[in-house]
């Protein structure tokens, strides 16, 4: 999609001056392109929760049509903290430039790990908090409410900002979250692209796997609602021989310690704001995000194991008597 999406001025719509000034009038959805006053710039989509992101288009048995207008939040995008909240408030003006925002946009980038768009991230203003809601189309046909008891993985293609290098703490943290809304295990990196996860209630923990900021790089994770437990996996990039690496191993079947159920949503959230030695989290870039759904065939306790043998060797010695 790009920046070209009508307002429908709806309630709660955000919307700047063309150029700062009354006198212009109005631009569209805001924002609508890399700058609030480039209405013309197809660069940028806007913000992922101001239309209908996602619940468009014929893949995977889609609807059809196209990008429009809607009331802010009531898609399958919703930010909860910061983001466009953030923007807003200096509606109906806008004092920044293209390296102040704060937002989720579809971007036209030169460089996508395929076709013509990724998802990008910028928190340059301050730290934020986006959800996405699953539906059937992410999952081949089975409602996000189904995957209780299914063994679910996540992969995608990330591609991480050098402007935010200098900070060596978390940057990004991305949860898969159940039915509830409630964060199930979470993936990140930190300022200077080390992967990193955590377990809820947990903290942070910094991996040896760095991602290179000039190719994509694939991490995958596979979480068994069945046995509550999380492996995870990447593929970093590297800068220096400008090479993909092999999968290396990070976690297998870790316990998450709690009963995770369905995997319905995702949340994101990005540091922004100002950071270690000037650093922003400026332009952090998503692309093809895969789920695939495994039956999980449960795995008897040691106790139960022995039952079956037992019943099975009477079972056999009643045979031969018979």
């Amino acid at each position: 999609m790009n920046g070209q999406i009508l307002s429908a001025h709806l309630a709660g719509d955000a919307q700047f001056y063309l150029n700062n000034n009354s006198a212009n009038g109005y631009t569209g959805v805001v924002p609508l392109g890399a700058y609030p006053n480039s209405l013309g710039d197809g660069t940028n989509g806007p913000d992922v929760t101001r239309y209908n992101a996602g619940q468009y288009g014929t893949n995977n048995s889609g609807p059809g049509g196209g990008a429009t207008d809607i009331a802010d939040g009531t898609g399958l995008w919703q930010v909860l903290s910061g983001g466009r909240l953030h923007e807003d408030a200096t509606a109906p003006y806008y004092y920044g430039s293209q390296y102040d925002r704060n937002q989720i946009v579809a971007y036209r980038n030169t460089m996508p790990h395929s076709g013509s768009q990724t998802l990008n991230l910028m928190a340059s203003d301050q730290s934020f908090s986006y959800r996405y809601s699953m539906d059937s189309r992410d999952y081949d046909g089975i409602t996000p409410a189904s995957t209780a008891g299914l063994q679910v993985q996540m992969s995608f293609w990330v591609k991480p900002s050098d402007w935010d290098d200098p900070d060596t703490g978390n940057i990004l943290g991305l949860s898969l979250l159940d039915a509830a809304n409630q964060p199930v295990f979470e993936v990140g990196y930190t300022g200077d692209n080390f992967l990193q996860y955590r377990m809820v209630g947990g903290t942070w923990h910094t991996t040896a796997c760095q991602m290179g900021t000039q190719g994509w790089s694939e991490i995958t994770v596979a979480l068994d609602t069945l046995s509550n437990t999380a492996t995870l996996g990447i593929s970093a990039y590297n800068d220096g021989s400008s090479l993909l690496g092999s999968n290396s191993s990070v976690l297998n079947n870790q316990s998450l310690g709690l009963v995770s159920g369905a995997i319905t949503g995702l949340q994101w959230d990005l540091r922004g704001g100002a950071l270690d030695k000037g650093a922003v989290s400026y332009i952090q870039s998503f692309d093809d995000f895969n789920f695939a759904l495994t039956s999980v065939i449960p795995v008897p306790e040691p106790g139960s194991v022995l039952l079956l043998i037992l019943g099975a060797a009477l079972l056999h010695a009643s045979r031969r008597r018979a």
